[in-house]
């Protein structure tokens, strides 16, 4: 026999059933013949419906071993051996009781345990950019705070940065503000107070090589100080002074020096803070408390914030040009971005900067004024001067060599008058002395050699109008010499020529 034969015929159940169907007639014959005992060894009796049941599901599994044993056939035919799958990783055997089998009619419930509910954490605050219009000044501020920057007219070295910026918070408090440092003199006190350096932080931030080695000054840095008064006053702010420690001061300032061509500026809460108090913008009970707004969010949103700052140079190159009055006396260069103005048929022509402002003026015809009438003299000092070559026939012992000339003249005595500063000075061309003792009431700014009369190139040719350079004391007055201003009129004074 065929082995698949062999095979399904050894599966079928009822070639190898040991209890053969009995017979029906046989069993009723033996019941009315026999004694009458019953007994039931004799198997059951299937039903017809239920043989035909049992051989419907013979059949089907005869089916599934044949296309079964037929496809492991072909399989290996075709495949060859086949190769046994690897062991599982883990041959540990899982035993099911019936006890685990039966279906449980009521499971317990499990009692969930309490989890505990995280404290919020506040969000991290984002922060955003700022530039100023310039492009010169980006700092970092968080996003709820607001920047105003406005165009500001005033003494900025060249013009080229006429901004103040301020900060706002959330609720409009004022949290910083830069501009270009002013030519600010200092704050005197009748006492001077202790003061302290809470917090500090060097920047990166580029200084101007050249002016380092005129007037040395520290890195720049961020500073939390204080002064000990009455109260405790604080300022946050970016500087460059070197303060020693354990000494007083009357005022704190707060400037640094920037790269080439970029002002000194001002970056912080105030631009000075005085021993009094007056307009502080922090004030503490005690320094352990000023310590203790060191902790405050506040406190690290501002410091962020100003040590965030970078600077950078966007001026361009200025040209100059050449300009010849209008009644062809005289002639200079000046920036193209400057403009000059003619008055009366070139008498006068007035040297405008790029902020409006008239800087110098070259006059011709001028007659002298009369000295003040004051006893004693105020004292002159020359900080500046530069030999030119000019028309000059000046005599007298007050005579002096053609020359561009700086003079500072104190006046503080008659600051209680009505002056703003104790300090006026003037910068142009010169051939006498304001006195020869060192004082003058004599401060005149002309030169003698036209036949045409005196003439002149200054911010007056008669020291002592309002136009003239004003200072709150010596120091700042030697600090204006650095500056990109101070530096463009010397340039354009001691470029004059004279043609008579």
């Amino acid at each position: 026999m065929d082995p698949i034969k062999n095979l399904i015929s050894g599966m079928d159940p009822m070639k190898s059933d040991p209890h053969p169907v009995p017979d029906g007639e046989e069993a009723l014959r033996r019941m009315f013949s026999e004694p009458a005992a019953f007994t039931d060894t004799i198997p059951p009796v299937a039903s017809l419906d239920a043989a035909r049941r049992r051989r419907a599901r013979l059949a089907g599994l005869l089916t599934i071993a044949a296309a079964a044993v037929t496809a492991g056939v072909l399989v290996a035919t075709n495949l060859g051996a086949l190769t046994a799958l690897p062991e599982p990783a883990s041959t540990a055997s899982v035993e099911i009781s019936d006890e685990a089998t039966a279906i449980q009619t009521s499971a317990p419930t499990a009692t969930p345990s309490s989890t505990p509910t995280p404290t919020p954490t506040a969000a991290p605050v984002a922060w955003t950019k700022f530039t100023d219009a310039s492009g010169q000044a980006t700092f970092e501020h968080p996003v709820g705070w607001t920047v105003q920057e406005t165009s500001v007219e005033g003494r900025f070295e060249s013009g080229y940065w006429g901004s103040s910026i301020v900060v706002l918070n959330e609720a409009g408090k004022v949290m910083g503000k830069m501009q270009e440092a002013p030519h600010a003199g200092g704050y005197m006190c009748p006492e001077p107070k202790p003061y302290y350096t809470l917090d500090s932080v060097v920047l990166d931030i580029p200084q101007k090589a050249a002016k380092l080695k005129e007037i040395p000054r520290g890195p720049s840095q961020f500073a939390f100080r204080v002064i000990q008064s009455d109260k405790v006053y604080g300022t946050m702010a970016l500087n460059d002074r070197e303060l020693v420690p354990g000494t007083t001061a009357c005022f704190l300032s707060n400037s640094f020096l920037g790269p080439d061509d970029v002002p000194f500026v001002t970056f912080g809460d105030t631009q000075s803070l005085q021993q009094d108090g007056e307009n502080a913008p922090l004030t503490f009970a005690s320094v352990a408390e000023a310590e203790a707004y060191m902790q405050t969010q506040e406190y690290k949103d501002i410091k962020r914030m100003l040590i965030s700052l970078e600077l950078r140079s966007v001026k361009t190159p200025v040209t100059w040009k050449n300009y010849t009055s209008a009644n062809g006396l005289g002639s200079f260069d000046y920036p193209d971005n400057w403009t000059v103005a003619s008055r009366e048929n070139g008498r006068y022509s007035d040297v405008v900067d790029e902020q409006g402002r008239t800087l110098l003026t070259l006059g011709f015809g001028q007659t002298r004024n009369s000295p003040n009438l004051v006893s004693p003299c105020p004292p002159f000092t020359v900080l500046d001067s530069t030999p030119m070559s000019f028309p000059s026939n000046r005599q007298g012992p007050r005579a002096i060599a053609p020359q561009f000339i700086f003079r500072v003249w104190d006046v503080s005595r008659f600051t209680e008058s009505g002056r703003s500063a104790p300090f006026t000075a003037n910068l142009g061309i010169a051939d006498e002395s304001w006195g020869v003792d060192g004082t003058t009431c004599d401060p005149q700014n002309v030169v003698s050699g036209l036949p045409s009369g005196e003439y002149f190139f200054a911010q007056n040719y008669n020291t002592g109008a309002t136009s003239d350079l004003m200072f709150y004391s010596m120091e700042e007055a030697r600090a204006y010499m650095e500056t990109e201003e101070f530096k463009t009129l010397k340039r354009i004074v001691t470029s004059l020529k004279i043609n008579g």
